[in-house]
């Protein structure tokens, strides 16, 4: 059981019940990062007792015909389905419940053939994020994830519904995402889901995020920005090495509840987004005018706040 009293403290935040004395990943966390930059050989990299990383909970590695199907997940310590170096992994009529810190859903990591189908996720972090590794060791070891379906599912509260990053720097490619519904329920007022689509890197990522289908939602939910590309997640900005991100297609989007921009899609001067088509979306309540930066965007049949 992971709850406040257990695990989760050790992100080092008083919302998951860490107070000044207690222990928190920060130096574990910071250590690691360091190794990757340097280079230190995997296998010198341990963090045992004494320290404080948390686990995922479900984590096959460099395995094939993984099938995980009708179980539910409850308040992992971390990630809740991790594979990573998979070959034809099949995600299936799973429910997640997980609202602590860093709760994915489920994220295929450097895998291919994956299929995510008749899942429901009520996370507090990304539901379902697709990844390739993190910035020298993503490109060192150089396996990209693609050929990913997700269809049929269902998102209740979390960070990106899904979402392609931030770790992805070895490379991302051919992913379908369709059939998705984000509900609105009365009763639980106070969750949504912020993104619908996130596509998130930085300016050290580098890798590339190509030929990504997200079509037929269904979002009469609050979002933040249901649709975004960003460089500069969580403040990634200061590095020249851009990941390569093309051949995006959002399509039959009816989005009902409010959100602040219906999409915002920010490259760099050196690394544009190219090849963005948005057809038939409708966003009825967005505070703000979408936001297209260094982008190569078209639009067909798309209406915001009624135009």
């Amino acid at each position: 059981m992971c709850d406040n009293g257990h695990w989760w403290f050790w992100v080092g935040s008083g919302q998951y019940g860490w107070k000044s004395g207690m222990p928190n990943q920060r130096a574990d966390w910071t250590a690691l990062e360091r190794m990757g930059v340097e280079g230190v050989p995997v296998e010198q990299r341990v963090f045992g007792a004494g320290h404080y990383l948390r686990p995922s909970f479900i984590q096959p590695y460099a395995c094939r015909n993984v099938l995980i199907e009708g179980v539910t997940l409850r308040r992992s310590p971390m990630w809740n389905i991790h594979p990573v170096l998979c070959r034809n992994v099949t995600v299936r009529g799973v429910a997640v419940e997980s609202l602590g810190p860093n709760g994915d859903g489920c994220d295929p990591d450097s895998c291919q053939d994956v299929v995510i189908r008749d899942a429901t996720f009520a996370t507090h972090d990304d539901c379902i994020a697709i990844k390739s590794g993190r910035d020298e060791d993503g490109r060192r070891v150089g396996v990209p994830s693609k050929n990913v379906l997700v269809e049929d599912c269902v998102f209740t509260s979390g960070g990106g519904a899904v979402a392609i990053g931030s770790e992805m720097s070895g490379g991302v490619s051919d992913v379908v995402a369709r059939r998705l519904r984000l509900p609105y329920d009365a009763a639980l007022d106070e969750a949504s889901v912020a993104w619908i689509l996130s596509v998130k890197s930085t300016s050290t990522r580098g890798g590339y995020i190509r030929d990504v289908s997200v079509t037929d939602v269904a979002c009469p939910a609050w979002t933040y920005v249901p649709f975004e590309v960003t460089y500069t997640y969580m403040g990634g900005a200061g590095g020249e090495l851009y990941p390569d991100v093309s051949g995006i297609t959002v399509r039959n989007w009816s989005v009902g509840g409010p959100c602040d921009y219906a999409y915002r899609i920010r490259g760099a001067q050196t690394a544009p987004v190219r090849d963005v088509r948005l057809t038939n979306f409708t966003f009825d309540h967005a505070a703000h005018a979408p936001v297209v930066e260094n982008a190569d965007v078209t639009t067909r049949h798309v209406t915001v706040r009624g135009t």
